[in-house]
């Protein structure tokens, strides 16, 4: 009669599958995500905006009624660098500065309604791409990457609201 595994050789062995199938699940990720930017790059290469410009758009998108400090802290830049960017977003229209109703020495940045329709556009993009894949999916198929995506959603959701917590604690 053979000897059994420990507890420890199959917790072991489970967590080797587990890490496993997560590195081809991270993998998968990276090739849709790569095919993405691939068929979005035509779309992206006529956005008539440098990487600057489009990153701090974004956090302005991200982050509405952030000041110009603050976008130049979330893009590792300084403020000045940030305030050019910003200038010359508010200038082509996509950005607006908002005096704060509550400060009004304090000024935000939003979103123009014309940045919103270049996002929107981008967004947009990537919504149909990935409803052309989801559309060659067998029905058992899409419901199971259904579940598990609203698993993984609900984890990166939960781990969101830990770290923002965690960074209002540090900032008290």
């Amino acid at each position: 009669m053979g000897r059994q595994p420990s507890q420890a050789q199959t917790d072991a062995a489970g967590a080797t599958v587990r890490h496993a199938r997560a590195a081809a699940i991270a993998d998968d990720l990276r090739t849709v995500y790569a095919g993405l930017q691939q068929r979005n790059v035509p779309v992206w290469l006529k956005l008539d905006l440098t990487m600057a410009q489009f990153k701090a758009l974004v956090t302005i998108e991200r982050d509405a009624g952030a000041s110009v400090c603050e976008v130049g802290r979330e893009l590792s830049i300084g403020e000045s660098a940030a305030s050019l960017l910003v200038d010359q977003l508010v200038r082509r229209g996509d950005v607006e500065r908002v005096t704060d109703p509550n400060d009004r020495r304090r000024v935000r940045l939003t979103v123009s309604p014309r940045g919103r329709e270049l996002l929107g556009e981008l967004h947009q993009g990537s919504r149909q791409i990935v409803g052309n894949w989801l559309d060659e999916l067998a029905g058992e198929q899409l419901d199971a990457l259904a579940e598990g995506l609203r698993a993984l959603a609900q984890t990166v959701a939960a781990t969101a609201s830990d770290e923002d917590a965690t960074s209002i604690e540090q900032q008290g």
